[in-house]
């Protein structure tokens, strides 16, 4: 469980930053970003995302899971913050406030102007922002990553 663990954490940061830096649209859209918003988002989101595996890692080299469980939280807390910024105003019609904090626009605005055009396979629901195939797979690891990352802590 421990290496399905550590593959899963990595594969996420893998992709994300496949995703945040390479032009594969239409299943990105990086090609509207700045490289500055691009090395930003990376700068800020990739250490963060390393740092389960990080932990993980410190567990099974100390035999102490509290590490371990450390990584499994704040990978949670990761997933559950992307969960609720795609899904939430998808399925609830309610958009974080921290969504679109310091650029002056909208989520919906935001959306259309930078991932509306993407791979989007979920039905529409009115003209709720829908979250894109990217993001799916990206929450699909992370949420796979937490959950070994707790299996593989209790099982040290």
């Amino acid at each position: 469980m421990y290496a399905l663990a550590i593959v899963l954490i990595l594969a996420a940061v893998g992709y994300f930053l496949v995703m945040t830096l390479v032009d594969l649209f239409p299943l990105n859209n990086v090609r509207d970003a700045t490289r500055s918003e691009q090395l930003t988002e990376v700068a800020v989101n990739a250490p963060v995302m390393a740092l389960p595996a990080v932990l993980l890692g410190v567990a099974a080299a100390t035999s102490l899971p509290a590490f371990g469980y450390a990584g499994a939280v704040l990978e949670s807390l990761a997933v559950l913050g992307g969960l609720l910024l795609w899904w939430s105003p998808y399925l609830l019609g309610v958009v974080m406030p921290w969504a679109t904090a310091g650029t002056g626009v909208s989520w919906a605005q935001l959306h259309a102007r930078t991932y509306a055009r993407t791979v989007t396979v979920l039905p529409r629901i009115g003209d709720r922002p829908r979250p894109n195939l990217e993001h799916m797979i990206l929450h699909a690891l992370m949420l796979g990553a937490a959950v070994t990352t707790f299996a593989a802590s209790a099982a040290m």
